[in-house]
Formats: C-alpha cells, sequence, structure tokens
C-alpha cells in the first residue's frame, strides 16, 4: 500500500451493513433507476473499502475505474445487439 493505513474490523462490518441496506432498498423498490443506481454504489463500497482502494493513491484509483468503466462498455457493446433481438 502506498500509505499506512490501519484497518480495523468495525468498518468492514459497516460496509457490509450500507451493503445490505442498499441490497434490501433495491430489492423493496424494484424500479430499473434504483436498481443502476444501487449497482454503481455497491460497485464503489467494494473497491473502496474491500479492495483497499480508499487507502492508495488517486492515479491507481483512476487507473482502476477506467479498467471497470472500459470493460463495462465493451460488454455493454457486445450484449446489447443480443438485447434488442428478443
Amino acid at each position: 500500500m502506498s500509505q499506512k493505513a490501519t484497518h480495523s474490523y468495525g468498518s468492514y462490518w459497516i460496509a457490509w451493513f450500507i451493503l445490505l441496506l442498499i441490497t434490501l432498498a433495491m430489492l423493496l423498490i424494484g424500479s430499473k433507476p434504483i436498481l443502476a443506481a444501487g449497482m454503481v454504489i455497491k460497485a464503489a463500497i467494494i473497491a473502496m473499502f474491500f479492495m483497499h482502494l480508499a487507502f492508495e493513491k488517486k492515479s491507481l484509483i483512476y487507473t482502476v475505474l477506467i479498467g471497470i468503466f472500459a470493460t463495462t462498455a465493451v460488454l455493454v457493446v457486445l450484449v446489447a445487439p443480443d438485447g434488442a433481438a428478443m
């Protein structure tokens, strides 16, 4: 890691509880915009806490985010024609 950071199990439990609340909200509300927003927020929380990106340099965070968005764009472009055909 680039910086000395102290982690406690408490931060992981808080992140897990927030993920649980977002998941329950997504299940109860169920509209497509809420589902999409929930997925993005959950992915960000997982990347920041469980992948330890919150404690890294900004350049590494941006590199990972660009890779994630590029992969998502490629997958959407490849899968969208199949969804439109149905």
